[in-house]
């Protein structure tokens, strides 16, 4: 017994499966009667044209404890071709003189690709009952499907037909003389600006000393202002780099990586340098660095002041010694000219072999 396609909108059909072949279970050749199961199959709408979806829906009635295997509909390429996953649910639940029964409901969108009355090619439900299985067909669900077309075609008018493919020139070779004019514009424009800017790097000053380097240093770190904005500890450690900056520059034995300590080590020896008052700034930037000694804005530009001016004594110092190197290497030089002329005095040559000393 299958289930036959019923048209229109009218609800679905139940018919009683009869009329099949007595089943056989596995315990033997026994016969048995096949179990009561209902179905009916419904199109909605009947008819429709080539590509409107439309729904089929079918409706089993089973005994409570049977199973129902229903169907995967995939080919796309049918004239009858599902759009969208099949929806299964169950209706309600009945009883009778025979037990109990429940319904269950699938219902498939599917669309027609060809024209005339149409029917579907599907495989049956199988409704398993213990060891019995009632195949439910449900091919010829029949639908009308009509044509898009109009009912006289010979009225139509083709679109006139298009011209064949232009021929036309890559882009490159239409824009090509306006391309190289851009570049040889663009390196005109190169050229010139290398001239202009050759001059004005020959007209660059020359680099900083050690000593203007500083004093520039201290400048920027005076208008950075971190002192009243509420850093005088990092004021502090910074103006303490400046000085170890200049006193590289000044003392080649002196090393960034020096600790205080070995910074005093190395210059204490050196007539250029107040060591009293390097001595005074290493120890207060150590305090504020390492101790995290508090200083207010009082005691910072103080010391800002203070190594700022330790800086333009060691620079004075440097520039008298050298002054004073230059004029015993004149002297020396004098007398060395006046001795090869016989001018000198008899004791010249021993003076002239004492070591200029340092002022």
């Amino acid at each position: 017994m299958s289930g036959r396609a019923v048209t229109g909108a009218s609800a679905l059909a139940l018919l009683l499966v009869a009329g099949a072949p007595p089943f056989t279970t596995g315990l033997g050749a026994q016969a048995v009667s096949p179990p009561a199961v209902q179905a009916g199959v419904s199109v909605r709408p009947d008819t429709v044209t080539v590509g409107d979806p439309f729904t089929i829906a079918v409706r089993v009635r089973v005994p409570r404890d049977a199973r129902v295997v229903w169907p995967s509909i995939a080919d796309s390429t049918a004239d009858i071709a599902p759009r969208a996953p099949m929806v299964r649910r169950d209706v309600d639940v009945a009883d009778s003189g025979r037990g109990a029964f429940r319904d269950e409901l699938a219902e498939f969108v599917v669309a027609a690709w060809d024209t005339g009355q149409l029917a579907t090619d599907w495989p049956p439900v199988l409704v398993v009952v213990g060891n019995d299985t009632v195949p439910v067909r449900l091919a010829d669900a029949r639908v009308y499907v009509r044509s898009v077309l109009s009912a006289d075609t010979a009225e139509h008018v083709p679109r006139p037909a298009k011209p064949p493919f232009p021929q036309t020139a890559p882009w490159w070779e239409r824009w090509w003389p306006a391309l190289l004019l851009l570049a040889a514009l663009a390196a005109l424009a190169w050229w010139r600006r290398r001239r202009r800017q050759a001059p004005m790097t020959a007209a660059m000053p020359s680099p900083l000393g050690p000593y203007e380097h500083a004093l520039h240093a201290f400048e920027r770190l005076e208008r950075l202002a971190l002192t009243d904005a509420g850093e005088p500890g990092r004021a502090v450690t910074l103006s303490l780099d400046i000085l170890r900056g200049y006193l590289v520059s000044r003392q080649p034995r002196v090393s960034l990586a020096q600790t205080s300590a070995e910074l005093l080590a190395v210059v204490g020896e050196d007539a250029r340098v107040p060591v009293p008052e390097l001595v005074h700034l290493l120890v207060a930037a150590d305090a504020v660095k390492y101790a995290r000694r508090a200083l207010d804005a009082t005691d910072a530009h103080t010391l800002l002041r203070d190594a700022r001016r330790l800086v333009e004594e060691i620079e004075r110092r440097d520039r008298e010694q050298r002054a004073s190197e230059e004029r015993a290497r004149e002297d020396a030089a004098r007398r060395a000219r006046d001795g090869t002329n016989g001018d000198a005095p008899t004791d010249g040559g021993a003076a002239s072999r004492e070591p200029a000393g340092v002022a």
